[in-house]
């Protein structure tokens, strides 16, 4: 069941990773732009004017060695350190950071991403450990309005004479763009969920966390979540989360006493004709009440201590029949036809290998139920239908090996839901679901 929306969180997680490809090489001095290239700004651009002579970037330049990728940290910073041991290189050096028409090309020039992403960071005073920020966006066409995750993350290193240049810059690359692609192919209704979202973003990263463990290098992360909609508020970075604010109060004993009223020894035999009149009109009696234990239900936020079987009676038969009652209401309103009632389900990311590759799946559909005559169809059949058709999706999620579920097609995936789902129709209640609300993530 989807629960209400909590606000904002930053949270702060310690994990070691060791990247299996990035980016291609940083190209030799000899096939670096000329300055004039390296300092242009660009189609359209505004960059800062250079703090740096043609002679002093030459200098910084002669700092990219042959084949530098391939030494070890401590060789390249021996090297760097014999050639840079002079006054001119000190002054020089002291002033990499401040140069920002340089920073301001050092996603887009290889003599700037290794001036800043591999020269800075490796031989600075203080080189165990260099902090980089990142931010991403959603690409769900929605206007101006996108999904943010931004994050920083710290590459400590442990082992300098162990790990190589290249596998401390690709492990940058490889976490900037697993977070990147932690946005993409979302849709509306995940990337309103703040709550989704940031268990997805946490399982990912505590996914691919026993993959990439190494004794030379440890990546500290962190990350705050900017929902599609930006109703709710962000916290302090030491991860306290902070509720989206109730538009009502909590249920009270008296509000639960009146709905559990309706909980007849025989309401599971009432057809759904009749149940979902009662509970109607019970919420036309008083719909402030409904609304305070809907809201109970959507927040998982029940102050009135209840027992297993009346919490199932409140999270799945009030919840069903107010879903259908919804869409009765709806068209007595409009004059139009009754659609069907609908809900929607998120699976956890699984995390896996295929091929000698790591990857991870994750799975989102949404599906609605026809009732064909309600006076046919009793609670409990209603019931036993919906509730046994979304376990069996959630057990052939959790019981089917990753390797399998990452071989597998958003068609495949398709074909299975219809098929679990036609296997707890009935002649009077029918369960479908569509290709537009099914959103199969395979990323490998």
């Amino acid at each position: 069941m989807k629960k209400g929306i909590i606000g904002f969180i930053v949270i702060v997680l310690c994990l070691s990773l060791l990247a299996g490809c990035g980016k291609s090489a940083v190209s030799a001095p000899s096939n670096a732009p000329d300055t004039q290239a390296l300092l242009s700004s660009g189609e359209g651009a505004s960059v800062p004017a250079p703090t740096f002579s043609d002679e002093e970037l030459q200098m910084l330049q002669a700092l990219q060695f042959d084949d530098y990728r391939h030494m070890t940290v401590a060789e390249f910073q021996n090297k760097v350190w014999e050639k840079t041991d002079t006054q001119v290189y000190s002054e020089l050096l002291s002033r990499l950071s401040k140069d920002e028409a340089l920073q301001a090309k050092r996603d887009s020039d290889e003599t700037a991403a290794f001036l800043f992403y591999v020269l800075e960071p490796l031989t600075k005073e203080h080189w165990q450990s260099h902090t980089y920020s990142g931010a991403a966006e959603s690409d769900f066409p929605a206007g101006q309005d996108h999904a943010r995750l931004e994050y920083t993350y710290t590459l400590t290193i442990l082992a300098a004479d162990q790990i190589k240049v290249k596998d401390y810059c690709d492990t940058r690359v490889n976490v900037r763009d697993a977070m990147d692609q932690m946005m993409l192919g979302r849709m509306e209704e995940q990337l309103q969920s703040t709550e989704y979202m940031q268990a997805e973003i946490k399982t990912f990263v505590e996914g691919i966390l026993p993959d990439y463990q190494t004794p030379e290098l440890t990546v500290s992360l962190a990350w705050v979540y900017f929902p599609l909609s930006a109703a709710e508020k962000a916290v302090g970075s030491d991860g306290t989360v902070e509720q989206e604010q109730r538009m009502t109060p909590n249920g009270t004993e008296s509000d639960y006493q009146s709905l559990l009223a309706l909980k007849t020894p025989g309401y599971q035999e009432m057809s759904l004709a009749d149940f979902n009149a009662a509970l109607l009109a019970w919420a036309n009696a008083d719909h402030e009440r409904a609304e305070r234990i809907d809201e109970d239900d959507r927040y998982d936020d029940f102050k009135v201590p209840l027992s297993e079987d009346e919490r199932a009676f409140v999270r799945w038969t009030v919840f069903l029949s107010g879903r259908e009652n919804g869409q009765a209401v709806r068209s007595i309103y409009t004059g139009g036809p009754e659609n069907d009632p609908w809900h929607e389900q998120y699976l956890p990311a699984r995390f896996g290998a295929s091929g000698g590759r790591s990857g991870y799946c994750s799975l989102y559909y949404q599906f609605s139920w026809h009732i064909a005559d309600k006076a046919a169809v009793t609670v409990k059949d209603r019931d036993r239908q919906i509730r046994g058709m979304m376990k069996a999706v959630q057990d052939f999620w959790d019981g089917t090996d990753t390797e399998e579920l990452l071989k597998m097609s958003e068609a495949d995936i398709m074909a299975k839901l219809r098929e679990i789902m036609g296997m707890y129709s009935t002649g009077n209640i029918t369960i479908t679901t569509s290709e537009d609300h099914v959103l199969f993530e395979n990323i490998k």
